[in-house]
């Protein structure tokens, strides 16, 4: 895998990362070393240690680079409904499905999911442009919460269905997230209350009205 040239990265970053990348096809990533990292990318040692404490920090600023491929991808387009998200999420992991099972083979997707909420969110603020100087903290519990529950149930459905192949197009994940959510409205009855009444059957109730994300 080439990581893709941003603004962010220099070459010397680049030619770091994807010879660590390349290192991963054929040699576990604990026995992966600082020098062999170095000798691969044809970089001096203070060179890389002017940009990277360690090979960790390498690894996560190119997982952080997979996360702002794919908030450009959704900007680029400008999606207006949950289906085409959807698809767009699916659509980009199954082309970085290596990536992923890269990091799985290696036990390193831990690495990814740590920052995943907040590359999300930073994802979700480039996208909905108007509120890109807020930060997640100034936003109500409700958007955050909300937000947080979406893209997890997302990537949720996203990693399973990387471990098993791909089987289903990125379209159906996406009819299923959609399925879930409308059959889960009709069959609720305190999402019919709301419907019929417009206030949650709650008491007290800690939904609190919030901005829109």
């Amino acid at each position: 895998m080439n990581v893709k040239k941003r603004k962010q990265f220099t070459l010397v970053d680049m030619d770091m990362i994807n010879a660590l990348l390349s290192l991963m096809e054929t040699k576990p990533y604990n026995e992966i070393s600082i020098k062999e990292i170095i000798y691969t990318s044809k970089v001096a040692r203070c060179t890389f240690y002017r940009h990277y404490k360690n090979k960790d920090e390498l690894l996560l600023k190119c997982c952080e680079e997979v996360a702002q491929e794919f908030s450009k991808a959704l900007s680029a387009e400008g999606y207006k409904t949950m289906y085409d998200v959807a698809i767009a999420y699916f659509s980009f992991w199954k082309e970085h499905q290596h990536f992923i099972a890269l990091l799985r083979k290696n036990n390193l997707l831990y690495m990814f999911l740590q920052s995943y909420d907040e590359w999300m969110f930073s994802v979700s603020k480039n996208v909905k442009y108007t509120n890109e100087s807020v930060s997640a903290f100034s936003f109500t519990p409700k958007i955050r919460y909300y937000f947080f529950f979406g893209v997890n149930g997302l990537w949720g459905i996203a990693n399973r269905w990387l471990m098993y192949g791909c089987k289903e197009t990125p379209e159906e994940l996406a009819q299923y997230v959609i399925g879930f959510i409308v059959e889960s409205y009709e069959d609720e009855p305190d999402c019919r209350y709301y419907d019929e009444n417009k206030k949650f059957p709650y008491n007290p109730c800690y939904i609190k009205l919030g901005y829109n994300v």
